[in-house]
C-alpha cells in the first residue's frame, strides 16, 4: 500500500483537500475505480468516476465535481492520474490506492454549466407526480438488456439465465470469430466499430482478434465500471464468467423459453447465425436485429416467409441511436418488424409513427455508464431506471423495454397490474 506520503501528494495534486468532504454518501466496501481529469495549468478541477447509480454531487472547494461518466470525447489524452481507491465505508476514508494508470486533461473552455430537461419533456408527454403507481398508458414486453447486468455479469449464461425469470425477451451481442465460432460479448467501442477489449478484458485488441479456444481464456475486468454487478459478484461467480459461444446460450433460452434478440454486432454474422437458429430449430424464438441495417436486410431477403396473421416469421429490428427524419421509411426499406430507438429519442410521436407503419416498437437503455452520463447531465426528474423513469417511458405507447433492471420492471408492472384489480368496481 502506498505510502501516507503518496497519498497526500495525489490529493494536493488533484486539489481535493480531504476525502471525507467528497464522498458525502455511504457506500459499501468496494474497490472503486476512479478517474481524474484537471486543468493543465492550475490543476483545480477534477472529475471522479465511481461507479454506482448516483447523480451529480458538487463540492464548494476548487469547483471540483464529482461524477459517474467517462471522459468527454474532445478530451485530449495526456499524463495524469487514474487509480483504483478502496474506500471504508464507516469512515469514508480513503485506505488504499492501489494503482497509478493514464486519465485525460479537460480543456478549460470545456468546463461549461450543466443544463438539464426532465424526461417528460424530451419524450413530449406529461405524467402526474404519482405515475409510478398509476396504470401506464401500455403493458410493455419486459426485455433484459444483455441480460440482467445489475444483477449478474452482462452477456454471460448465468446472467441470461437469471434474467429469463423476469422477462419475454433478452437482447444478447453475438460476434464471428476468426476460427468460425460465434460468440456472445458487447466490449467497447462504437457501433461502427465494436468489440474492444482493452477495458473489458485488460488485453489488447478486439474480439475478432481471437479464436474462440483464446477467447474462452479471458478474465473479465472486474473493475469496470460498465458491468452494473460489481467486483463483489464476479469475484464471487468468476467460475461462471467466460464469453460463451452463441449455441450454449441459445440452447440455455430452449430450456427456458425465453425470447432471444440477437444484435448481429459484428461483420459477417447474419448468415451463420441463421443457420444456427435453424438446425436448433429455434426460428421462433430467435429475433434479430443491427445497427448496421444491411444484415438485417440479408436476414429479409433469406427468408421473406410470413405467418398466417401477416406477422414476418423472422422477426428483425432497425436499431437507431440517433434517429433521422426518415427513420420509418428506412426501417419499411429493409422490411423490419421493429424499430428500436434509445430510449430518449422514443417521444410518443416517434413511438405512434412506427405503430401507425405497421411495425413493432421497442426502446433501449443505454450501459450503465451511459445511464449515470444521461442522468448527471441531462434528466433532472427520474432515477437511474427508477419506476419514475420506466412510467415516462411508458407513457409513449411503446410495446417493449430492452432495460438494464428487468426485475425492477417486471416487479413494477405486477404491482400495477394488482393495484388495477384493487380499483375495479365490484359488480352490482
Amino acid at each position: 500500500m502506498p505510502s501516507r506520503t503518496i497519498r497526500q501528494h495525489i490529493l494536493s495534486f488533484l486539489s481535493i483537500p480531504t476525502l471525507p468532504a467528497i464522498m458525502v454518501n455511504s457506500f459499501s466496501p468496494q474497490i472503486l475505480t476512479t478517474r481524474y481529469i484537471a486543468k493543465p495549468d492550475a490543476k483545480s478541477h477534477a472529475t471522479m468516476i465511481i461507479p454506482r447509480s448516483s447523480t451529480l454531487l458538487e463540492l464548494s472547494t476548487k469547483e471540483v465535481i464529482i461524477t459517474d461518466f467517462p471522459p468527454p470525447k474532445s478530451a485530449v489524452s495526456c499524463p495524469a492520474l487514474q487509480l483504483l481507491m478502496e474506500i471504508d465505508a464507516a469512515s469514508l476514508e480513503l485506505t488504499e490506492v492501489s494503482s497509478i494508470e493514464e486519465s485525460y486533461f479537460l480543456p478549460d473552455e470545456e468546463l461549461i454549466p450543466i443544463k438539464q430537461i426532465s424526461l417528460e419533456e424530451q419524450l413530449n408527454i406529461k405524467m402526474s407526480p404519482s405515475a409510478s403507481t398509476n396504470m401506464a398508458v401500455s403493458k410493455p414486453r419486459v426485455v433484459g438488456h444483455r441480460g440482467s447486468l445489475y444483477q449478474s455479469l452482462e452477456n454471460t449464461r448465468h446472467s441470461i439465465r437469471l434474467a429469463a425469470n423476469d422477462c419475454e425477451e433478452v437482447e444478447i451481442d453475438v460476434f464471428l470469430l476468426k476460427c468460425g465460432t460465434l460468440t456472445v460479448f458487447h466490449g467497447s467501442g462504437t457501433d461502427k466499430n465494436p468489440g474492444w477489449l482493452k477495458e473489458y478484458c485488460n488485453v489488447e485488441g478486439t474480439i475478432l482478434d481471437y479464436t474462440y479456444e483464446e477467447a474462452r481464456k479471458l478474465k473479465f475486468n472486474q473493475y469496470h465500471t460498465e458491468f452494473g454487478c460489481g467486483p463483489d459478484t464476479i469475484r464471487e461467480l468468476e467460475h461462471e464468467y467466460y464469453i460463451p459461444t452463441l449455441e450454449e446460450v441459445l440452447s440455455d433460452a430452449k430450456q427456458t423459453g425465453v425470447v432471444i434478440k440477437v444484435e448481429l454486432k459484428g461483420p459477417g454474422t447474419t448468415d451463420p447465425v441463421l443457420e444456427l437458429v435453424e438446425r436448433l430449430n429455434m426460428v421462433d424464438q430467435v429475433h434479430y436485429s443491427s445497427f448496421e441495417h444491411s444484415r438485417i436486410k440479408r436476414v429479409r431477403e433469406l427468408h421473406p416467409e410470413r405467418n398466417a396473421d401477416g406477422s414476418h416469421t423472422y422477426k428483425t429490428g432497425c436499431l437507431f441511436n440517433e434517429v433521422p427524419d426518415n427513420f420509418v421509411e428506412l426501417a419499411l426499406n429493409v422490411d423490419a418488424s421493429e424499430v428500436h430507438l434509445k430510449y430518449s429519442t422514443a417521444t410518443k410521436e416517434r413511438v405512434e409513427e412506427i405503430h401507425s407503419a405497421g411495425m413493432d416498437s421497442m426502446v433501449w437503455m443505454r450501459g450503465p455508464m451511459g445511464m449515470v452520463d444521461d442522468l448527471t447531465h441531462r434528466f433532472h426528474d427520474v432515477g437511474n431506471e427508477d419506476e419514475r423513469m420506466y412510467s415516462t417511458i411508458m407513457a409513449t405507447g411503446v410495446r417493449a423495454m430492452c432495460v438494464n433492471r428487468p426485475d425492477v420492471l417486471k416487479q413494477m408492472l405486477i404491482g400495477q397490474a394488482m393495484n388495477s384489480r384493487t380499483l375495479v368496481p365490484p359488480m352490482i
